[in-house]
């Protein structure tokens, strides 16, 4: 089951909420999407997918798909998006009860595809005694922009009860999360048997349940092709949580695996700049970019000539519609850059 909504602000002008991240061809002219959709074909016995997305990206979709190879999908079309709780509930009630889902966001990036197939055999078993597993990742920095994991007992080949969920830190918690051992980064992504989600959700969110049960159409299995299903306007009336807060943060079934995966969620231009390729001056240039005295920076022209000189660690981006030039560092600050351009 793929994740394919989000607003597409923080690697803004490349990535719009008309066309978030996951869409644009960031990778030798491939998406992240489709990066997603070649490792779940990796996995062993694969079914076709499942991909929730809301109604503007049903023909991005539907690209992706195509460009992948894909000939036999489910889309399921949100009215509005609810977070990831009431997609996941969604598509495990449109599964078959002893179906092993397979839940990861459309966005983040894994270079080590074979490890990852391997920790998904390993959650599959784990989740067929009835248990949730989510993926942990090993913290390479003491990163504040994700949330943490606390690591309980041991249960298993390389599984972990989960003792915690804890939210995004501070500069301080994050060094010491990052560095005792004990924490991993939530990764968000889950695997669970359909009736065993289903029956956590009945006993930790009924009405959030019932809710998404009451939106969705009547459904039959998909025999060949792209079905396109359109989830129905009550849905919005479904509270909006995340998968964490509904389900695993109340579960007594919660285990984490803990992978070193090569992840990492391209949540801003410097983690873009580290997973690309980059020249002996550690510059990723594309388009028509020219450069002088330039170190440790990512430049993108799309429409027309960009011409840098006499700087280091920078993010030009030069799109039709926008210029964005900030510091690496500060990355992190495009979202807010964003929405006041669009305000503007």
């Amino acid at each position: 089951m793929v994740l394919s909504g989000g607003s597409g602000t923080r690697l803004w002008p490349l990535s719009t909420p008309e066309r978030p991240k996951q869409f644009v061809p960031l990778f030798n002219g491939r998406s992240l999407f489709e990066l997603t959709l070649a490792r779940l074909r990796a996995i062993s016995r694969p079914m076709p997918p499942l991909v929730v997305t809301g109604r503007p990206y049903v023909s991005l979709v539907r690209d992706a798909l195509r460009n992948s190879g894909v000939e036999s999908a489910r889309v399921l079309v949100e009215p509005i998006g609810r977070n990831t709780a009431p997609a996941a509930l969604a598509a495990a009630l449109t599964a078959e009860p002893d179906d092993v889902l397979v839940i990861v966001p459309s966005d983040h990036l894994i270079t080590d595809v074979s490890a990852f197939r391997d920790a998904v055999g390993l959650a599959a078993d784990q989740a067929g005694n009835g248990n949730i597993v989510t993926f942990g990742i090993k913290p390479t920095r003491p990163e504040t922009g994700y949330g943490y994991i606390e690591i309980g007992d041991q249960l298993g080949d390389r599984a972990h009860q989960v003792t915690r969920f804890k939210e995004k830190p501070g500069a301080a918690e994050a060094e010491r999360l990052a560095s005792d051992g004990g924490h991993v980064w939530n990764s968000g992504m889950f695997v669970a048997r359909a009736d065993h989600l289903l029956g956590e959700a009945e006993s930790h969110c009924p009405d959030i349940l019932a809710g998404v049960a009451r939106a969705l159409p009547e459904i039959g299995g998909v025999a060949g092709g792209i079905a396109i299903d359109e989830i129905g306007e009550t849905f919005a009336d479904v509270e909006a949580i995340s998968f964490d807060h509904a389900i695993m943060e109340r579960t007594d079934k919660a285990l984490v695996i803990p992978i070193d995966v090569g992840w990492d969620d391209v949540g801003s231009y410097e983690s873009l700049l580290a997973a690309l390729n980059r020249d002996s001056a550690g510059n990723h240039l594309e388009g028509n970019v020219t450069i002088s005295d330039v170190s440790g920076s990512f430049i993108k022209a799309t429409s027309r000539a960009v011409a840098v000189a006499g700087m280091s660690d920078v993010v030009v981006v030069e799109t039709p519609d926008a210029v964005l030039v900030v510091p690496l560092e500060r990355s992190q600050s495009v979202r807010e850059l964003s929405e006041r351009a669009d305000r503007d």
